[in-house]
């Protein structure tokens, strides 16, 4: 599952990290006991402090839970999986592993090594995952039940850009990329040769008709194409480099899980300011209306639920 917008920017990972070290965070070995029931689900000591540990470090050590909120927190994902359960819509482990790989490219760091960063902080792997499975369980929900009433019409998106008025001016222009992903494969042996074999292609590359051909005959490189991407729909870092890299050309090659990519962007197209502010007022528009309807669907699962506080 792809582009979930979760609390995983490369910002707060980066951010994070600075915090790591702090003895404090050592992971607890003690046996804990059950602090809450959630209609048969258990909560126990180890939860709440895992998950305190969880939201310290995706708020790069700004967001700091008291147990009580920890513990609500928590009864809140128990709600949430429950009902994905029942409704046939839990996350499989594949989306599950997805959604980290997708959490490691954004913060541009290997899986691996993003997995050891939440360890060294004291969050086990299966706190994380959980996490993640509440959060994927809870869109999906939300989009099966909302998804009509989550739309936006053209009327209202008209209505918002002229109450923008001349702030118009002050927003950058969408650019529409199309990429095709050139993927140098490295193997623990060969990382180094295979770096400098993935920046020699790139400064030879001059044309994406002759040029990604050439690199499908080579061993161990898989060329995919991604296609069309908007500028807005990407993280501000890839936007960025994109839009500073002529067509025809290659992006530097960034280490991934399975090699080095590169990203060739075959042609450029200025969609203008007014693209930009449809993206952003669609997207507020759509988050608010998400935001109220999770709220009275969470509060729902609360009244009907039996929660039981020890």
């Amino acid at each position: 599952m792809t582009d979930i917008r979760l609390k995983s920017s490369a910002l707060l990972l980066a951010l994070a990290m600075t915090i790591l070290l702090a003895p404090t965070l050592a992971p607890n070995a003690k046996a804990s006991g059950i602090v809450a029931v959630v209609n048969g689900a258990a909560i126990t000591d180890l939860d709440i402090t895992q998950r305190q540990k969880l939201e310290r470090l995706l708020s790069g050590g700004k967001r700091r839970l008291s147990k009580s909120a920890a513990l609500n927190a928590m009864i809140d994902d128990k709600l949430k999986l429950l009902e994905a359960r029942d409704r046939n819509r839990t996350p499989s482990d594949s989306d599950i592993e997805s959604a980290l790989g997708n959490m490691a490219r954004n913060a541009k760091i290997s899986t691996k090594r993003m997995i050891g960063i939440f360890r060294q902080a004291g969050v086990n792997k299966e706190t994380l995952k959980d996490w993640l499975r509440a959060q994927l369980a809870w869109r999906s929900l939300i989009r099966a039940r909302f998804n009509a009433q989550i739309r936006v019409d053209e009327a209202e998106i008209m209505q918002a850009l002229n109450e923008k008025g001349e702030s118009r001016n002050s927003v950058e222009s969408t650019i529409q990329f199309d990429l095709t992903s050139v993927l140098f494969v490295a193997r623990a042996k060969n990382q180094n040769l295979r770096l400098r074999e993935a920046k020699r292609f790139r400064d030879s590359f001059q044309s994406c008709d002759t040029d990604l051909e050439k690199a499908r005959r080579l061993t161990d490189v898989a060329v995919t194409r991604v296609g069309r991407r908007e500028s807005g729909a990407l993280p501000p870092a890839i936007s960025k480099t994109l839009r500073d890299t002529p067509v025809n050309r290659l992006t530097q090659p960034r280490k991934t899980d399975t090699g080095y990519e590169m990203l060739a962007v075959c042609g450029k197209k200025d969609l203008g300011k007014e693209a930009t502010l449809r993206d952003e007022i669609e997207t507020k528009l759509k988050d608010d209306r998400s935001k109220a309807l999770s709220r009275k669907y969470l509060a729902e699962l609360r009244a009907r639920a039996v929660i039981e506080k020890r």
